[in-house]
């Protein structure tokens, strides 16, 4: 558990990293906006694949399948809107797909600890978004 621990929480990093580059640009000619957003529909769709395993093991595994990989469609289809709006999708995306591991009864094949660091990591992502989206609308 230690393990995934520790993997969950440098995942973070990126986000928080990226996001302080756009508050504060350091670095001249590099597009940390962009990057946050490529990283935020990289992740999601990564946190959407590896339920597939889980979500395998049940019996109305058709619904699943659908959500699953509409998650990282919409995400992707959506790069093609304003960075706000791009973000604001994003951040319903990673809040829909935690509430859809409830809908769908994962969270109860997660052992607490893990429920525990899904929660956290979520509220985290969900945070940089809400920044980033205040940012671009006071400019």
């Amino acid at each position: 558990m230690r393990l995934l621990q520790a993997l969950g929480y440098a995942g973070l990093i990126p986000f928080l990293l990226l996001t302080s580059l756009v508050w504060w640009p350091l670095l001249p000619g590099f597009d940390a906006l962009a990057m946050f957003q490529r990283y935020s529909a990289i992740i999601l769709a990564f946190m959407a694949g590896v339920l597939w395993p889980v979500w395998s093991q049940q019996a109305p595994f058709k619904p699943l399948a659908i959500f699953a990989v509409a998650l990282p469609v919409l995400s992707f289809s959506a790069g093609v809107l304003p960075d706000s709006a791009l973000l604001a999708i994003e951040l319903q995306l990673f809040l829909l797909l935690r509430l859809g591991e409830r809908w769908f009864g994962l969270d109860q094949q997660y052992h607490p600890l893990y429920l525990q660091l899904r929660n956290r990591l979520t509220l985290v992502v969900v945070c940089c978004h809400l920044l980033l989206i205040w940012h671009l609308l006071r400019q």
